[in-house]
């Protein structure tokens, strides 16, 4: 017994504080080894319709890698920190960011801020799988001196407040398109511009946008050659267009029919196509065909151009004049052609009624096709819309009216735009789309320059339900459910229920949210209506009435004691 005491305390002895030291240890810091091994192998950051961006990280070791040593970020430098443990290879969804379809990188570090990983890449398509091989530009050295270089080349995370503006292209050269064609960028300021953080391409879905970077110093010409772009301008029609690092808009220059060895040049106050190219320095007109072009000058000196045609199908869609950014470069008013055949705008006039800026006369050279969206820039028009008490007026060549519009008072980054609502009766009625009446009214929403105005459903019915959040109608047939928002933003009595309301909605992956609302019928008000005044008059009326003839009683009384004392 005793020699088996002396083994047991031994054993203690021997066990004990090593049991103690794993006990107080901190978590482990990522070894070398462990770093070197973990990289990002592929991005989906422009998924499918119904799909989700993903990252996946791969483990190129031999033992498992804690994750929770580790973080994410994008461009907006904002960690987030993983966790598991990554055998082989993970798929990671849920980020805290979003992955941006061109022009971003995301970057692997340790908790101490140590570069792992980067993958850059400047453009994705929908569906595609980028991979570390073939897009990423990587770097798995974890150095200090690798952290250093990635701060220095990040990508920007801001558009500059200025930008140059759209001098001159040549789509169509008379050599070659993949060598000799070029774009050519004017900085109109008096001071330097930061080109960092501003990117060129063409339409939507087309070449792959171009990173400008540097600067571009005052009253200067930037010219920007096909080779080092990768732009390809189409000949028959195409946009160039001018992105901030969110691919937002910040100009859009469309053109049609470009013909051989013509340029498409900005002067002052309008584009055309000229002969006479001059890249790097300022532009001259001298027309595209003298026999056959519209544009003429007349005897004051004055820009003119011949008429073209009269249509009632062309209107004001929306305007953008309170944008969060300098009104003089972001404000902007779209047109569009919503008839069936194409209209040439020549001598139209855009304005901004009586006492505003100068009309803007469109050249005839511009032609909006069956459907088309025309967005024109305050830089291109000289219109300065106001914030308030605003009115803009589309007239033909007659000096008709054509489109009007005003609003009283404006909204930050809002744009008034015109929005179609359908009116449905069920939601069988709004999947057959037959018998819906369709009308139209404006509001203030989201801007969405160059694309389709938003169509809103417009249902009538009872509140079955509101839980702060989510709303459930009734229209007689069936039953709706519609996201209203933050608790903040709703009015908990307009959607008590039993309320009768006439809802005004955006639909968006079959999910239905509230854009206007209002009351139609309250059971409370519908109550309080009820009430029998008329008869509560009545019994009032006949009560004084009554006690009037007990006073007279009660007085002749009084009288007739008298006489008789």
């Amino acid at each position: 017994m005793k020699k088996l005491f002396f083994l047991l305390a031994l054993a203690a002895i021997i066990t004990g504080p090593t049991q103690s030291a794993l006990a107080t240890t901190d978590c482990p810091a990522p070894s070398d080894t462990a770093s070197m091994d973990l990289e990002i192998s592929a991005l989906y950051p422009n998924p499918n319709s119904g799909e989700e961006e993903w990252i996946e990280l791969s483990n190129l070791g031999t033992n498992p890698i804690d994750l929770s040593l580790y973080t994410l970020e994008d461009s907006t430098a904002n960690p987030w920190t993983l966790s598991g443990t990554l055998e082989e290879t993970l798929t990671i969804r849920g980020f805290s960011f979003q992955l941006n379809n061109s022009n971003e990188t995301i970057t692997l570090k340790t908790l101490e801020g140590e570069v792992v990983d980067i993958f850059t890449y400047t453009t994705s398509s929908k569906g595609e799988i980028l991979t570390a091989n073939t897009t990423a530009t990587t770097d798995t050295s974890a150095t200090s001196e690798t952290t250093t270089t990635t701060t220095e080349t990040s990508t920007p995370v801001t558009t500059p407040s200025t930008w140059p503006i759209f001098s001159e292209a040549l789509p169509n050269p008379e050599g070659s398109d993949s060598t000799d064609e070029w774009i050519e960028l004017y900085n109109s300021y008096g001071e330097t511009l930061t080109l960092d953080g501003l990117f060129l391409d063409d339409s939507e879905g087309g070449s792959g946008s171009y990173a400008l970077t540097g600067s571009l110093a005052a009253e200067s010409y930037l010219l920007i050659s096909v080779t080092e772009s990768k732009i390809t301008l189409n000949n028959d029609s195409d946009h160039v267009r001018l992105l901030g690092v969110s691919d937002e808009i910040l100009w859009d220059v469309p053109y049609e029919g470009s013909a051989e060895g013509l340029s498409y040049a900005w002067f002052t106050d309008f584009y055309d196509w000229t002969e006479e190219s001059t890249p790097g320095s300022e532009n001259a007109w001298a027309g595209a065909d003298a026999d056959a072009d519209a544009e003429t000058e007349s005897a004051d000196g004055e820009t003119t151009y011949q008429d073209g045609d009269l249509s009632d199908q062309v209107e004001v869609t929306e305007v953008f004049p309170n944008p969060e950014g300098p009104d003089n470069e972001e404000e902007w008013i779209e047109i569009t052609n919503g008839g069936s055949e194409a209209v040439n705008l020549g001598n139209w006039t855009l304005d901004d009624g009586e006492g505003g800026s100068d009309p803007f006369t469109f050249p005839d050279s511009t032609i909006l096709e069956p459907g088309q969206t025309l967005v024109l820039y305050r830089t291109e028009t000289g219109i300065a819309l106001n914030n308030s008490n605003e009115t803009v007026q589309l007239s033909d060549f007659t000096d008709e009216t054509m489109s009007e519009i005003s609003y009283e008072s404006s909204e930050e980054d809002q744009s008034y735009a015109e929005i179609q609502i359908e009116e449905v009766q069920s939601l069988q009625a709004s999947a057959s789309g037959l018998g819906n009446a369709i009308f139209s009214t404006w509001q203030w929403v989201t801007p969405s320059p160059g694309a389709l105005n938003p169509v809103w459903k417009q249902i009538k019915g009872e509140v079955l339900e509101f839980d702060g959040s989510l709303l459930t109608l009734f229209d007689g047939v069936s039953t709706w459910t519609f996201k209203t928002g933050s608790q903040e933003s709703v009015d908990t009595l307009l959607y008590q229920v039993g309320n009768t309301l006439l809802v005004q909605a955006a639909s968006e992956n079959g999910l239905f949210e509230i854009m206007h609302s209002e009351l139609v019928e309250s059971p409370t008000l519908a109550s309080k209506k009820a009430f029998p005044w008329g008869i509560l008059g009545t019994v009032i009326l006949a009560g004084s009435w009554g006690f009037y003839e007990i006073y007279k009683r009660r007085k002749s009384w009084q009288f007739e004691a008298k006489a008789l004392n």
